[in-house]
């Protein structure tokens, strides 16, 4: 669509659309259209979905169009506008394409604007709430890493904007170096086991309630876990007090327009503590990723505070070291699909989007966390023996001939013999028996049913559902409804039928 911009190539475009494809699948954006910044001071518009022939769309916009402006108004930070008071000077802009509600997201590299994104309209007329913001600045970081990965994104200083006035914002944590990706001070499993610490600590007696805050880039979001029937929380002197621990750590404290915090309330018995006391303290800090504090409201005196911050801890610790093991693994996994100087950004699109939906699945079945990240891993490295084959054409063809098939067929071989000698067993079984069938008529074993290897199952239809609903994979695009419609057809013939009951849950 775009090829007035430096290094565009369609296979480029498809990378990025795949992942502005999530604006969709995980906000329920009607509509979006991703700019890039290109020659002539201009932001090109790069790709879209949604729009059609009839929409107003502008195919460029200067740095004096509005829409710059009001992208450079935000200094990096996405917004949501739902009220035509909040629009100002888009007001007419938006009412020419018939759109209410806008989400408007910078993309930042280093410190320049890249390109932004224009998302409207969210499915049902819906307003968009802060949980699309937040989503929204992930997606968009995902954009921009995949414009690093793929070679699209040139030095940031050839970007050259004219001076816009800057009110500086304090900034707890540091930039990571430009081009490396930021390994997490804790991941999604890491943080639940902090927050199944906590947990614990409340069933014991004493401590009435722990609050655990997770500082970031992004924000700061706290989960209160009290006891239930004892007495309420304070939870804006939770944060004081909270903020109060960084500052004596030296770090900034966040900004509280962007401290977001839940209550969990737990069943048992009330503390008959007549003066519990509030104890607070960092438990990790890493300049590059955040922080996590910790408060422990106990009637066990100062002591037994500290203690159980103590523990708290060295709980943090451990979930910090096991974060930073998955996310060297989970990297290493992505170098095996592209070992040399070639890039596969299609390939690497369609692993990643089925990484996340076997993990998510893998939550939804209970599995332990070792077990969940062997799904991840299985979900990035399924078709990893499509880049010994010849990729791009196989890819792009609408009509492969009987040999192209048979040398597709070949990939999970291959993908299993890559794996051989690198400790993941369980990963290689998974990648040669994804294709399986629950009926025995798959390959490249006709295994059935039980024979085949539990996370082959739980990736075969995570596939099958990427494939279904992302553009440019084999087929015409469907609806996630209409590709559960089509899998849960399948239930019992291909699939096994556990995997489609918990696929229709997370992807619901």
């Amino acid at each position: 669509m775009s090829a007035t911009i430096p290094g565009w190539s369609p296979e480029v475009e498809r990378g990025f659309k795949e992942i502005l494809f999530r604006f969709l699948e995980e906000i329920q954006c009607t509509r979006a259209a991703l700019y890039l910044y290109g020659p002539e001071d201009l932001f090109l518009l790069a790709t879209q979905y949604g729009f059609g022939r009839r929409d107003v769309l502008a195919i460029e916009h200067g740095l004096n169009d509005t829409m710059v402006k009001k992208v450079r108004e935000l200094n990096g930070v996405p917004a949501a506008f739902n009220r035509k008071d909040d629009l100002g000077s888009l007001t007419e802009y938006l009412k020419s394409a018939g759109n209410a509600k806008l989400l408007l997201i910078p993309l930042i590299a280093g410190d320049e604007i890249i390109g932004f994104i224009d998302a409207r309209d969210k499915g049902r007329k819906r307003t968009f709430e802060r949980a699309d913001v937040n989503q929204a600045k992930k997606i968009a970081a995902a954009l921009v890493e995949y414009a690093k990965r793929s070679g699209f994104l040139g030095p940031i200083d050839e970007i050259d904007l004219p001076e816009q006035p800057h009110q500086p914002r304090p900034q707890a944590i540091a930039k990571p170096p430009q081009g490396l990706a930021r390994a997490p001070m804790l991941d999604e499993t890491g943080l639940e086991t902090v927050h199944s610490a906590a947990l614990d600590c409340v069933l014991e007696q004493y401590v009435t309630a722990v609050a655990i805050t997770l500082v970031t880039p992004d924000g700061a979001a706290t989960l209160i876990n009290v006891r239930e029937g004892g007495a309420e929380v304070d939870s804006e002197a939770l944060f004081r007090h909270q903020a109060s621990a960084m500052a004596e750590a030296g770090l900034l404290p966040p900004d509280q327009g962007s401290w977001r915090s839940e209550i969990r309330r737990i069943p048992t018995a009330a503390v008959a503590a007549p003066s519990p006391i509030v104890a607070s303290a960092v438990l990790l800090n890493d300049p590059n990723a955040g922080c996590l504090s910790a408060s422990v409201i106990s009637g066990a005196g100062a002591t037994g505070a500290r203690n159980t911050l103590a523990r708290l801890r060295a709980r943090a610790e451990d979930a910090h070291t096991s974060s930073l093991l998955r996310f060297s693994r989970r990297n290493l996994a992505r170098r095996l699909l592209q070992p040399g100087k070639r890039t596969y950004p299609d390939l690497v699109a369609h692993s990643e989007a089925v990484s996340r939906l076997a993990f998510a699945m893998a939550r939804q079945l209970g599995l332990s966390p070792e077990r969940a990240e062997e799904a991840v891993l299985a979900g990035i490295l399924h078709d990893v023996g499509m880049r010994e084959l010849d990729y791009e054409r196989l890819y792009g063809s609408s009509s492969p001939s009987a040999d192209d098939r048979l040398r597709y067929q070949k990939h999970p071989e291959i993908g299993a013999r890559i794996l051989v000698g690198t400790g993941l067993d369980e990963v290689a079984s998974a990648v040669r028996h994804h294709h399986e069938r629950w009926d025995g008529t798959g390959y490249p074993d006709r295994l059935a049913q039980e024979e085949i290897p539990f996370l082959a199952r739980l990736v075969h239809a995570a596939e099958v559902f990427d494939v279904l609903t992302v553009p440019g994979r084999y087929r015409p695009t469907v609806s996630p409804e209409r590709a559960m419609e089509i899998i849960d057809r399948g239930k019992g013939h291909q699939f096994d039928p556990e995997m489609v009951e918990v696929l229709a849950r997370v992807v619901q």
